[in-house]
Protein backbone atom coordinates (compact mmCIF):
# COMPACT_ATOMS: atom_id res chain seq x y z
CA UNK A 1 0.00 0.00 0.00
CA UNK A 2 1.15 3.56 -0.83
CA UNK A 3 0.95 4.75 2.74
CA UNK A 4 3.10 1.92 4.10
CA UNK A 5 5.63 2.20 1.24
CA UNK A 6 6.08 5.92 1.94
CA UNK A 7 6.66 5.26 5.64
CA UNK A 8 9.26 2.63 4.77
CA UNK A 9 10.94 5.08 2.39
CA UNK A 10 11.13 7.69 5.13
CA UNK A 11 12.61 5.23 7.61
CA UNK A 12 15.12 4.09 5.02
CA UNK A 13 16.16 7.70 4.32
CA UNK A 14 16.66 8.36 8.02
CA UNK A 15 18.72 5.19 8.32
CA UNK A 16 20.82 6.21 5.32
CA UNK A 17 21.43 9.62 6.83
CA UNK A 18 22.52 8.09 10.12
CA UNK A 19 24.93 5.70 8.39
CA UNK A 20 26.32 8.46 6.21
CA UNK A 21 26.89 10.57 9.27
CA UNK A 22 28.74 7.75 11.04
CA UNK A 23 31.02 7.10 8.05
CA UNK A 24 32.09 10.70 7.64
CA UNK A 25 35.40 11.54 9.04
CA UNK A 26 36.28 14.54 10.96
CA UNK A 27 37.12 16.41 7.75
CA UNK A 28 34.09 18.04 6.16
CA UNK A 29 31.85 16.95 9.02
CA UNK A 30 29.98 20.24 9.21
CA UNK A 31 29.24 20.30 5.48
CA UNK A 32 27.92 16.69 5.44
CA UNK A 33 25.80 17.28 8.49
CA UNK A 34 24.19 20.32 6.88
CA UNK A 35 23.45 18.32 3.72
CA UNK A 36 21.94 15.47 5.68
CA UNK A 37 19.75 17.78 7.71
CA UNK A 38 18.64 19.51 4.54
CA UNK A 39 17.77 16.13 2.95
CA UNK A 40 15.89 15.05 6.08
CA UNK A 41 13.86 18.24 6.09
CA UNK A 42 12.95 17.75 2.43
CA UNK A 43 11.81 14.12 2.99
CA UNK A 44 9.83 15.01 6.09
CA UNK A 45 8.24 18.02 4.41
CA UNK A 46 7.24 15.96 1.39
CA UNK A 47 5.76 13.24 3.65
CA UNK A 48 3.85 15.71 5.78
CA UNK A 49 2.52 17.78 2.91
CA UNK A 50 1.47 14.81 0.81
CA UNK A 51 -0.10 12.52 3.38
CA UNK A 52 -1.38 15.07 5.84
CA UNK A 53 -3.46 16.57 3.05
CA UNK A 54 -4.72 13.09 2.13
CA UNK A 55 -5.57 12.37 5.78
CA UNK A 56 -7.40 15.68 6.09
CA UNK A 57 -9.23 14.92 2.85
CA UNK A 58 -10.30 11.52 4.20
CA UNK A 59 -11.59 13.08 7.41
CA UNK A 60 -13.47 15.73 5.43
CA UNK A 61 -15.06 12.98 3.29
CA UNK A 62 -16.23 11.13 6.43
CA UNK A 63 -17.70 14.33 7.88
CA UNK A 64 -19.48 15.17 4.64
CA UNK A 65 -20.72 11.60 4.40
CA UNK A 66 -22.19 11.82 7.91
CA UNK A 67 -23.90 15.13 7.11
CA UNK A 68 -25.32 13.85 3.81
CA UNK A 69 -26.43 10.57 5.44
CA UNK A 70 -28.25 12.44 8.22
CA UNK A 71 -29.92 14.77 5.73
CA UNK A 72 -31.03 11.92 3.46
CA UNK A 73 -32.27 9.88 6.44
CA UNK A 74 -34.40 12.83 7.58
CA UNK A 75 -35.70 13.32 4.04
CA UNK A 76 -36.64 9.64 3.75
CA UNK A 77 -38.31 9.82 7.18
CA UNK A 78 -40.44 12.80 6.08
CA UNK A 79 -41.47 11.08 2.85
CA UNK A 80 -42.35 7.88 4.72
CA UNK A 81 -44.36 9.85 7.28
CA UNK A 82 -46.43 11.46 4.52
CA UNK A 83 -47.04 8.06 2.90
CA UNK A 84 -48.08 6.50 6.25
CA UNK A 85 -45.63 3.62 5.83
CA UNK A 86 -45.44 0.95 8.52
CA UNK A 87 -43.15 1.83 11.44
CA UNK A 88 -40.99 -1.28 11.03
CA UNK A 89 -40.45 -0.74 7.30
CA UNK A 90 -39.77 2.95 7.95
CA UNK A 91 -37.03 2.18 10.47
CA UNK A 92 -35.47 -0.33 8.07
CA UNK A 93 -35.45 2.12 5.13
CA UNK A 94 -34.08 5.00 7.20
CA UNK A 95 -31.31 2.88 8.69
CA UNK A 96 -30.50 1.35 5.30
CA UNK A 97 -30.21 4.79 3.66
CA UNK A 98 -27.80 6.05 6.31
CA UNK A 99 -25.74 2.85 6.21
CA UNK A 100 -25.46 2.92 2.39
CA UNK A 101 -24.23 6.52 2.27
CA UNK A 102 -21.78 6.05 5.15
CA UNK A 103 -20.39 2.89 3.52
CA UNK A 104 -19.72 4.79 0.30
CA UNK A 105 -18.09 7.63 2.25
CA UNK A 106 -15.94 5.13 4.15
CA UNK A 107 -14.67 3.57 0.91
CA UNK A 108 -13.75 7.01 -0.51
CA UNK A 109 -12.03 7.97 2.76
CA UNK A 110 -9.93 4.79 2.74
CA UNK A 111 -8.73 5.59 -0.76
CA UNK A 112 -7.76 9.06 0.47
CA UNK A 113 -5.64 7.48 3.20
CA UNK A 114 -3.73 5.58 0.49
CA UNK A 115 -5.31 2.18 1.13
CA UNK A 116 -5.99 0.09 -1.96
CA UNK A 117 -9.71 -0.75 -2.02
CA UNK A 118 -9.73 -3.72 -4.41
CA UNK A 119 -7.51 -6.03 -2.31
CA UNK A 120 -9.41 -4.97 0.81
CA UNK A 121 -12.78 -5.85 -0.73
CA UNK A 122 -11.40 -9.17 -1.98
CA UNK A 123 -10.13 -10.00 1.50
CA UNK A 124 -13.45 -9.08 3.10
CA UNK A 125 -15.27 -11.26 0.57
CA UNK A 126 -13.10 -14.27 1.37
CA UNK A 127 -13.51 -13.68 5.12
CA UNK A 128 -17.26 -13.26 4.63
CA UNK A 129 -17.57 -16.70 3.06
CA UNK A 130 -15.92 -18.28 6.08
CA UNK A 131 -17.96 -16.25 8.55
CA UNK A 132 -21.20 -17.20 6.78
CA UNK A 133 -20.63 -20.84 7.74
CA UNK A 134 -19.62 -19.99 11.29
CA UNK A 135 -22.55 -17.61 11.83
CA UNK A 136 -25.40 -19.56 10.26
CA UNK A 137 -27.69 -18.99 13.25
CA UNK A 138 -27.39 -15.18 13.43
CA UNK A 139 -27.47 -14.86 9.65
CA UNK A 140 -30.66 -16.90 9.48
CA UNK A 141 -32.16 -14.49 12.01
CA UNK A 142 -31.23 -11.54 9.76
CA UNK A 143 -32.74 -13.23 6.70
CA UNK A 144 -35.89 -14.07 8.63
CA UNK A 145 -36.09 -10.50 9.94
CA UNK A 146 -35.93 -9.10 6.41
CA UNK A 147 -38.72 -11.49 5.40
CA UNK A 148 -40.91 -10.37 8.31
CA UNK A 149 -40.30 -6.69 7.59
CA UNK A 150 -41.38 -6.90 3.95
CA UNK A 151 -44.13 -9.54 4.20
CA UNK A 152 -45.54 -7.75 7.31
CA UNK A 153 -47.54 -10.50 9.07
CA UNK A 154 -47.47 -8.08 12.01
CA UNK A 155 -46.02 -4.68 12.91
CA UNK A 156 -44.97 -2.71 15.96
CA UNK A 157 -47.98 -2.20 18.21
CA UNK A 158 -49.78 -5.37 17.09
CA UNK A 159 -50.94 -7.99 19.59
CA UNK A 160 -49.80 -11.41 18.43
CA UNK A 161 -49.47 -14.97 19.63
CA UNK A 162 -46.62 -17.09 18.24
CA UNK A 163 -44.45 -20.01 19.41
CA UNK A 164 -46.56 -20.33 22.55
CA UNK A 165 -46.24 -16.71 23.76
CA UNK A 166 -48.57 -13.75 23.36
CA UNK A 167 -48.06 -10.03 23.74
CA UNK A 168 -47.69 -6.63 22.10
CA UNK A 169 -44.90 -6.15 19.55
CA UNK A 170 -42.72 -3.38 21.00
CA UNK A 171 -39.84 -3.55 18.51
CA UNK A 172 -38.75 -5.42 15.39
CA UNK A 173 -35.12 -5.72 14.33
CA UNK A 174 -33.43 -7.83 11.69
CA UNK A 175 -32.28 -10.29 14.33
CA UNK A 176 -35.17 -10.40 16.80
CA UNK A 177 -38.72 -9.40 17.69
CA UNK A 178 -39.53 -7.95 21.13
CA UNK A 179 -42.87 -8.64 22.83
CA UNK A 180 -44.46 -7.28 25.99
CA UNK A 181 -46.98 -9.63 27.56
CA UNK A 182 -50.22 -8.58 29.24
CA UNK A 183 -48.46 -9.23 32.56
CA UNK A 184 -45.76 -6.69 31.67
CA UNK A 185 -43.00 -9.20 30.96
CA UNK A 186 -40.57 -8.62 28.08
CA UNK A 187 -39.94 -11.51 25.68
CA UNK A 188 -37.27 -11.59 22.95
CA UNK A 189 -37.90 -14.05 20.10
CA UNK A 190 -35.20 -14.78 17.48
CA UNK A 191 -36.77 -14.18 14.08
CA UNK A 192 -35.80 -17.60 12.73
CA UNK A 193 -38.23 -19.15 15.24
CA UNK A 194 -41.12 -17.07 13.89
CA UNK A 195 -40.77 -17.88 10.19
CA UNK A 196 -42.82 -20.96 9.35
CA UNK A 197 -44.91 -20.74 12.54
CA UNK A 198 -48.62 -19.92 12.84
CA UNK A 199 -49.03 -16.28 13.93
CA UNK A 200 -52.27 -15.16 15.60
CA UNK A 201 -52.68 -11.42 15.11
CA UNK A 202 -55.41 -9.88 17.27
CA UNK A 203 -54.27 -6.29 16.91
CA UNK A 204 -57.64 -4.59 16.77
CA UNK A 205 -60.23 -6.79 18.45
CA UNK A 206 -60.23 -9.90 20.57
CA UNK A 207 -63.18 -12.24 20.81
CA UNK A 208 -64.76 -12.49 24.23
CA UNK A 209 -66.75 -15.62 25.12
CA UNK A 210 -69.33 -15.56 27.90
CA UNK A 211 -70.90 -18.83 29.06
CA UNK A 212 -73.54 -19.33 31.71
CA UNK A 213 -75.86 -22.24 32.53
CA UNK A 214 -79.52 -21.89 33.53
CA UNK A 215 -82.01 -24.45 34.71
CA UNK A 216 -84.31 -26.28 32.30
CA UNK A 217 -87.27 -24.64 33.96
CA UNK A 218 -86.12 -21.11 33.05
CA UNK A 219 -87.75 -18.91 30.40
CA UNK A 220 -84.94 -19.41 27.86
CA UNK A 221 -86.00 -16.66 25.36
CA UNK A 222 -86.16 -14.15 28.22
CA UNK A 223 -82.75 -15.27 29.48
CA UNK A 224 -81.25 -14.85 25.99
CA UNK A 225 -82.74 -11.35 25.71
CA UNK A 226 -81.39 -10.44 29.13
CA UNK A 227 -77.83 -11.60 28.34
CA UNK A 228 -78.02 -9.81 24.98
CA UNK A 229 -78.93 -6.53 26.65
CA UNK A 230 -76.16 -6.89 29.26
CA UNK A 231 -73.58 -7.43 26.50
CA UNK A 232 -74.80 -4.71 24.12
CA UNK A 233 -75.21 -2.07 26.81
CA UNK A 234 -71.52 -2.15 27.72
CA UNK A 235 -69.75 0.64 25.75
CA UNK A 236 -66.54 -1.38 25.57
CA UNK A 237 -68.14 -3.93 23.24
CA UNK A 238 -67.21 -3.31 19.60
CA UNK A 239 -70.05 -2.16 17.39
CA UNK A 240 -68.27 -3.22 14.20
CA UNK A 241 -69.36 -6.81 14.80
CA UNK A 242 -72.78 -7.75 16.07
CA UNK A 243 -72.71 -9.75 19.33
CA UNK A 244 -74.22 -13.24 19.10
CA UNK A 245 -76.18 -14.84 21.95
CA UNK A 246 -77.90 -18.21 21.96
CA UNK A 247 -78.02 -21.78 23.28
CA UNK A 248 -74.70 -23.55 22.91
CA UNK A 249 -75.36 -26.85 24.69
CA UNK A 250 -77.92 -28.97 26.50
CA UNK A 251 -75.89 -30.15 29.46
CA UNK A 252 -76.82 -32.73 32.07
CA UNK A 253 -77.94 -30.17 34.65
CA UNK A 254 -78.42 -26.94 32.70
CA UNK A 255 -78.97 -25.23 29.39
CA UNK A 256 -75.77 -23.42 28.41
CA UNK A 257 -76.25 -19.87 27.18
CA UNK A 258 -73.32 -18.61 25.09
CA UNK A 259 -72.55 -14.98 24.18
CA UNK A 260 -69.85 -14.02 21.67
CA UNK A 261 -68.68 -10.43 21.24
CA UNK A 262 -65.52 -8.46 20.43
CA UNK A 263 -63.55 -5.88 22.34
CA UNK A 264 -60.14 -4.20 22.37
CA UNK A 265 -57.30 -6.46 23.39
CA UNK A 266 -56.20 -4.39 26.38
CA UNK A 267 -59.77 -4.32 27.77
CA UNK A 268 -60.42 -8.06 27.48
CA UNK A 269 -60.02 -9.23 31.07
CA UNK A 270 -61.68 -6.22 32.70
CA UNK A 271 -64.65 -6.54 30.35
CA UNK A 272 -64.98 -10.30 30.86
CA UNK A 273 -65.02 -9.94 34.66
CA UNK A 274 -67.46 -7.04 34.45
CA UNK A 275 -69.92 -8.92 32.18
CA UNK A 276 -69.86 -11.99 34.40
CA UNK A 277 -70.65 -9.85 37.43
CA UNK A 278 -73.49 -8.03 35.63
CA UNK A 279 -75.05 -11.29 34.41
CA UNK A 280 -74.87 -12.74 37.91
CA UNK A 281 -76.50 -9.63 39.41
CA UNK A 282 -79.30 -9.62 36.81
CA UNK A 283 -80.00 -13.34 37.27
CA UNK A 284 -80.11 -12.94 41.05
CA UNK A 285 -82.46 -9.96 40.93
CA UNK A 286 -84.86 -11.77 38.55
CA UNK A 287 -84.72 -15.15 40.30
CA UNK A 288 -83.07 -16.98 37.39
CA UNK A 289 -81.40 -20.09 38.73
CA UNK A 290 -77.87 -21.11 37.80
CA UNK A 291 -77.99 -24.81 38.73
CA UNK A 292 -75.15 -26.83 40.16
CA UNK A 293 -74.51 -30.35 38.93
CA UNK A 294 -77.06 -32.78 40.33
CA UNK A 295 -78.02 -36.38 39.84
CA UNK A 296 -81.25 -38.20 40.58
CA UNK A 297 -80.83 -41.59 42.22
CA UNK A 298 -83.69 -44.09 42.11
CA UNK A 299 -83.60 -47.09 44.50
CA UNK A 300 -85.63 -50.14 43.65
CA UNK A 301 -86.40 -52.62 46.39
CA UNK A 302 -86.97 -56.19 45.33
CA UNK A 303 -89.65 -58.04 47.30
CA UNK A 304 -88.77 -61.46 48.68
CA UNK A 305 -90.72 -64.09 46.91
CA UNK A 306 -92.03 -66.94 49.04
Amino acid sequence: MKFKISILSTIYSLFWIANAHALQGAEGETTTQDANVHHLVEVASEFIVKYSLQAIGGIIVLILGWVVASYMANWVANVIKKKHVDVTVAKFLIGGTKLLIMSFAGIVALSKFGIEIAPLIAGISVAGIGLSFALQGPLSNFASGATLIFTKPFKVGDLIEVVGVAGEVTDMKLSRTDLKTLDGNSIVIPNKHIIGEIVHNSSYFKRIDLKVGVSYSSDIPAVIDLVTQVVKNDPRISTEREPKVGISEFADSSIEIYARAWCKQNEYWDLLFSLNQKVWAEFKSRGIQIPFPQRDVHVYKEENKA
